[in-house]
């Protein structure tokens, strides 16, 4: 049986299972704070995008002064008056047929002389001037009735984007967890292992002190006595490093959760009995959910979405537009009161080569296509390496109650066997070295099972589910 860890330390500690610090993590890490950030924010802009195809309806408010001046040419007028009344005065006396032609001529030389004054005193041109102040509301809307698939190709280009942070989102929290998992089952490891080391060390000091009552019987010579104080010493060496090594996995998983104090573990490393599924299910299922090939995908998503983005810049763009003036009492002349309106944009030629453009988008689409395809390939291979790792562990551990108990016992009898002067001391050094090693064999295939299942879980995209492989495990180390 194995003992809790004891540096001689008076120290606090606080106990933390697994699920609570996999709920720590994800409250105080940054990354996954600002990953998910991310995540949104691109959310956020493809859903700005998706109402592009709608009118954009503005309103608009202007106030301002103008002066306007303006000048008439009056010398036509002039020359009309001028005629029509020479005209009147020729024709007075059919008019006035019954006045003296004295008095007819008289009235004609009057009121020439009259309109010739008239006409003189006219000026030829004529200036004028206003100025106003005007207040100009106008509400306007424009939509757009074909871009070539420029708006099509922003939207899905947004999407893909949005999918790519999302997945870059997830692998961010699996990395992380696939941490805290090596950090939390190593400072397991670290414990079991400090454990075995002081019950080595236990054993070893009582056999010097078997060896040492037993030389003074006479009953074993020197040499057997100097055999147990080596082992001893060795066996303190070993103590002295395990628990360095503990409290360096105590202090990793301190600082990975952000916790001040020391923390102590509860959910102890595990091994389920059972074999896995086959490799070709978590195949399938990283090809479906693995983040780094999401976040490929998206990639290549984007790529066809640039294509066609590319594309639209070659064709013509039609829109309609309408405009009403809402302060038409107050309006400038040359302003309408409303107009609708279709239009029609084409640009005949561009500073930029837009067939070059398309050909560039395309070979980034087919970059991303075959950045796809190496993932899918690379994962496959990476799933059955894991799944493998996690068979062989599960195997050796299972192996290793077998070696356990056969050792402990080998371990009981060549005790006994020196105590009667029947085995030598090294008999008892093999035997207590031979119990260490399987114990300190069974709690690294333990943890290399939980790290190896880490790693297989995440390649798969399921790592998420981690908790759900430790609730299902029926073997544990404690």
């Amino acid at each position: 049986m194995m003992l809790a860890p004891s540096l001689g330390l008076a120290q606090t500690t606080r106990p933390l299972s697994f699920e609570e610090a996999r709920a720590q993590l994800e409250r105080s890490s940054d990354q996954i704070a600002a990953s998910q950030a991310g995540a949104r924010a691109s959310r956020a802009q493809a859903d700005a995008l998706t109402r592009l195809h709608l009118p954009v309806i503005t309103l608009d408010a202007q106030a301002f002064e103008y002066q306007k001046s303006i000048d008439i040419s009056l010398q036509p007028a002039k020359n009309a008056v001028g005629s029509a009344a020479d005209g009147f005065i020729a024709n007075l006396p059919g008019l006035l047929p019954n006045v003296p032609s004295d008095l007819t001529a008289a009235i004609q030389s009057g009121l020439a002389s009259k309109v010739q004054d008239a006409l003189a005193l006219t000026p030829n041109t004529l200036d004028l001037q206003t100025r106003q102040s005007v207040l100009r509301p106008t509400a306007s809307a424009i939509m757009p009735l074909y871009t070539g698939g420029l708006i099509s190709g922003a939207q899905s280009a947004a999407k893909a984007e949005a999918a790519g942070a999302e997945a870059q989102a997830q692998a961010t929290g699996d990395i992380a967890l696939l941490r805290l998992i090596q950090a939390y089952f190593g400072q397991q490891m670290a414990a079991r292992l400090l454990t075995v080391s002081q019950e080595t060390e236990a054993s070893f000091a009582h056999h010097l002190d078997n060896a040492r009552k037993i030389e003074a019987q006479g009953v074993i010579p020197k040499s057997q006595r100097l055999q147990a104080e080596v082992a001893y010493d060795s066996a303190r060496r070993q103590s002295l490093a395990a628990a360095d090594a503990y409290q360096t996995a105590n202090e990793t998983l301190a600082l990975l959760l952000r916790e001040d104090g020391a923390l102590t573990p509860t959910t102890p490393l595990f091994v389920s009995t059972a074999p896995l599924p086959p490799a070709q299910t978590f195949v399938e299922a990283g090809l479906e959910n693995q983040p780094e090939l999401k976040r490929l995908k998206a990639l290549r998503e984007a790529g066809q979405a640039g294509v066609k983005i590319a594309k639209s810049a070659m064709l013509p763009k039609a829109y309609a537009f309408a405009s009403y003036n809402l302060n038409r009492d107050d309006a400038v002349i040359i302003d309408p009161d409303w107009i609708v309106g279709v239009g029609v944009h084409y640009t005949l030629f561009s500073n930029i080569d837009r067939g070059k453009t398309v050909t560039a988008a395309r070979a980034k689409s087919e970059q991303a296509s075959a950045a796809v395809g190496a993932a899918q390939n690379d994962l496959r291979v990476v799933i059955a390496t894991a799944w493998r790792q996690v068979e062989t562990a599960r195997k050796q551990f299972l192996l290793l109650d077998t070696n356990i108990a056969a050792a402990t016992e080998n371990l009981r009898v060549q005790e006994i066997a020196f105590k009667e002067g029947e085995a030598t001391a090294s008999a008892v050094i093999d035997a207590r070295t031979a119990l260490s090693l399987a114990q300190t064999q069974k709690v690294t295939a333990a943890y290399a099972y939980d790290l190896a299942l880490a790693q297989l879980l995440a390649a798969s995209g399921q790592i998420q589910t981690y908790g759900d492989h430790i609730a299902r495990a029926d073997k544990d180390v404690r």
